[in-house]
């Protein structure tokens, strides 16, 4: 019996015979109205232990066969594709080619290897800013939300949609970004003011576009999604990266024209706002203080830092885990503040 199993990144369409472990990273439903609107196809992005990743479709017969079988997530030994070209517009992976799944191809859960990653790759706002043209490979980014605008609904096949401008800060920059269909209800304004802090979001498979004097993203309506502070490793690592010394984020506020703003400072410390030992000691509200003093003692009791989840809420340790102080909820990724 062969117990060979393939690396992604070696896949080619010279043979039918491959086998892989793979974790199943993303998984949507996707219809072409343009094509052919009856026609379903399931997509994935799968990725190995080497964090190498290719695309699989399966086409609609066959959906049946795998959906049940296949959960976001989880790791399986796959085995018999057809490979093919990866081609298209929006593509999800920069792998040369990508899978078909077959009648014969085997699906089989593995529940003794773990791949931990998320599987997302960011792409930096200086990369992106570089772009001269529209993309065709989707990308993953990362930043803080500094500005929110609800546009009139638009059409799309017929349908009206809702849209959304997104303004999001990342490294000393911005960038517009173009939200459309059922993703807008993530941003509603008043479910982002509901936060105490300038959010983070993530922006899932989406399209760089070229415009006049620049660049945008947008989203793909069922290929691309966004989330509002994940509990992620990654969320954790971007945000401690900022320095208080460097940015500054107000949390989100209703501007003059109705809009959603929050202020970057970039030249954060202003000398009128110097505070003194005793009105941080009158002041209960969470913010940035600027404190002139002499350093007299460095205590060992951690009394003076506390975990933080990545919305910027209090959480609690308990026995090796993170409790959310105001609902009980358990957090896995926490920030010391």
């Amino acid at each position: 019996m062969n117990n060979r199993v393939d690396l992604v990144e070696k896949i080619t369409p010279w043979r039918e015979s491959w086998k892989v472990h793979v974790k199943v990273v993303k998984l949507w439903y996707h219809k072409n109205p343009a094509l052919d609107p009856s026609q379903n196809l399931l997509h994935m992005v799968l990725m190995d232990e080497k964090l190498h990743k290719i695309q699989a479709t399966i086409r609609d017969k066959l959906i049946p066969n795998f959906a049940v079988s296949l959960t976001e997530g989880e790791v399986y030994l796959m085995t018999h594709f057809t490979v093919v070209p990866n081609t298209g517009l929006n593509r999800a992976v920069k792998h040369r080619f990508r899978l078909l799944f077959q009648y014969k191809t085997s699906v089989v859960s593995v529940v003794s290897i773990r791949i931990p990653h998320s599987g997302l790759c960011f792409t930096s706002i200086d990369e992106i800013d570089q772009r001269t043209k529209d993309d065709d490979f989707l990308i993953d980014f990362v930043g803080i939300i500094t500005g929110v605008r609800k546009e009139r609904d638009v059409a799309s096949y017929g349908k009206m949609i809702k849209a959304v401008v997104l303004e999001v800060f990342s490294d000393g920059k911005k960038v517009q970004c173009n939200v459309f269909g059922n993703a807008c209800d993530l941003l509603e304004y008043d479910n982002l003011q509901k936060y105490p802090r300038s959010l983070l979001i993530v922006l899932e498979s989406f399209k760089i576009k070229a415009i006049e004097g620049g660049v945008m993203l947008q989203n793909v309506m069922n290929v691309s999604r966004l989330f509002i502070n994940p509990d992620i490793p990654e969320s954790v690592e971007f945000l401690s990266r900022f320095s208080v010394a460097s940015y500054g984020f107000s949390r989100l506020v209703t501007n003059e024209l109705g809009y959603l703003v929050s202020k970057v400072d970039g030249d954060f410390f202003n000398p009128k706002e110097i505070s003194n030992i005793q009105d941080l000691c009158a002041d209960n509200g969470d913010g940035h203080y600027f404190v002139i003093g002499t350093i007299k003692e460095v205590m060992d009791e951690p009394d003076w830092w506390y975990y933080s989840c990545v919305c910027g809420h209090v959480v609690v340790e308990h026995e090796d885990l993170y409790l959310f102080d105001a609902c009980g909820s358990c957090i896995e990724h926490v920030m010391v503040k």
